[in-house]
């Protein structure tokens, strides 16, 4: 991915239920988790798909932790 393209990501995440924050291709936060992903490393559908393997490992751990 290309700085431009990170921050557009960054820009509408929030639409689907992200907050993401970047420091150029670095993204330094997923929902105000701190992380180190760096998104040149990845195509931009690569890195959506690891963003959603993201948040439905999270939903599996909240769903397991429900009472």
């Amino acid at each position: 991915m290309n700085e431009e393209q990170v921050a557009r990501l960054c820009a509408i995440a929030p639409k689907y239920g992200l907050t993401l924050t970047h420091d150029g291709l670095i993204i330094t936060k997923i929902n105000q988790q701190s992380t180190t992903f760096d998104t040149s490393k990845y195509m931009p559908d690569q890195f959506v798909d690891l963003l959603a393997k993201i948040i439905a490992t999270q939903m599996k751990a909240d769903l397991w932790q429900w009472q």
